[in-house]
């Protein structure tokens, strides 16, 4: 079997299938102009835009109209009507009073809905119309009779897709992802009402931006819900990179392929630990960590929480870092959460997970001393 395919078999949904696909997508794609003259009801705005050339003008006319469940299609023709630009959400269109997405193989469809639609009001795509600047000109609505390449003519400038998991753990919330490393990405936005993390954000508009949020709050207001959305904004640098530019290049494969990928170089399939009050938690750990050693631990875990300045050593603050890992604790969670039950963000099932029934502290018994297995490369003191 090849690398491809062990990918392939590794990257399958197995659980939630219907919460994983498209979210929003913005096509465009020459227009037939003279049959596109922005006349129609649909359009709701016209105007000129200056172009870069000394008094050159470019007319656009921009609207919307309800898709086939009633959700709302916006669109603009632009460049003198040379070309149509769509933006719409596929997974509205197939469920709107849901939070289902839409399933890469159901795109197609939706999207030869809307240009059939639009070139019945004056938005005609150049492929809709047989011998163009001849005599016999004649607007083709079939799609079997189309020109075989119009899916390269629909480029894609955006592309949102996602990914929802559920937690059936109600510890489980934003502020145990908010503290995991994020390879190449230092930096990372928060946006927190009432002192709880909402979105989880980082990357780039111009590339790909990642969204981490609380589904249930956005979309159904009960910030309990326990579902949560991985969401990635894809812009048109990426999509040209990976062939996905076009309509044609858009597929389960490609599409679950950038999704998978994504999720994966983000670190969130880390273990974490969730749960447990803080008394209990420092109790345990006394049980195997001196007393100077568990001092330096918690003060250090309460600095990076809380966002305080920490004068340590780095290497140091590694070696302490490292300690809770062992314990399934990342430096920069809150303090309570050490203790806690171990858990992670099943993707392919899409469900948090527990990685034991056992409490994370209470450790397998070895011949040799915790606190010795533990502190081996820290020094006797802090």
């Amino acid at each position: 079997m090849s690398l491809d395919s062990l990918l392939l078999s590794h990257r399958q949904f197995v659980g939630h299938t219907e919460y994983a696909g498209i979210d929003k997508i913005r096509i465009s794609f020459p227009l037939y102009t003279a049959y596109s003259d922005g006349s129609a009801d649909l359009f709701t705005k016209r105007g000129v835009r200056k172009t870069l050339s000394r008094g050159s003008e470019l007319e656009y006319a921009k609207g919307t109209f309800p898709g086939r469940n009633g959700e709302t299609i916006s669109f603009e023709i632009k460049n003198n009507a040379s070309i149509a630009v769509i933006e719409f959400n596929p997974s509205r269109s197939l469920d709107p009073g849901g939070s289902t997405l839409c399933h890469p193989k159901n795109l197609e469809e939706l999207i030869v809905e809307i240009t059939q639609f639009l070139a019945n009001n004056s938005v005609v795509p150049v492929w809709m119309v047989e011998g163009a600047g001849e005599d016999t000109e004649v607007h083709v609505y079939e799609q079997n009779k189309w020109h075989p390449d119009w899916r390269k003519m629909v480029k894609v400038s955006r592309l949102d897709i996602a990914r929802d998991f559920f937690s059936p753990f109600k510890s489980f919330d934003l502020k145990y992802l908010a503290q995991v490393k994020i390879p190449y990405f230092p930096k990372r936005i928060l946006y927190v009402n009432k002192d709880e993390i909402e979105t989880i954000s980082w990357g780039k508009g111009n590339n790909v931006r990642h969204n981490i949020y609380n589904r249930s709050k956005k979309h159904q207001g009960d910030a309990s819900g326990g579902w949560y959305r991985f969401e990635i904004q894809v812009a048109t640098h990426c999509l040209k990179g990976r062939g996905m530019n076009t309509l044609e290049g858009l597929n389960e494969k490609s599409i679950y392929g950038l999704l998978w990928h994504r999720w994966e170089v983000s670190n969130m399939d880390c273990v974490i630990s969730a749960g447990e009050d803080e008394a209990r938690a420092i109790e345990e750990l006394s049980k195997h960590l001196s007393g100077v050693r568990l001092q330096t631990f918690i003060g250090l875990a309460t600095s990076l929480a809380k966002g305080y300045p920490v004068d340590m050593n780095s290497r140091k603050i590694q070696e302490y870092r490292e300690i809770g890992q062992q314990c399934g604790f990342l430096l920069g969670q809150p303090l309570e959460s050490i203790g806690g039950i171990r858990i992670k963000v099943d993707f392919a099932r899409g469900e948090v997970v527990s990685m034991e029934q056992e409490r994370t502290l209470e450790f397998t018994k070895t011949s040799v001393d915790m606190s010795e297995n533990l502190m081996s490369t820290i020094g006797e003191t802090a």
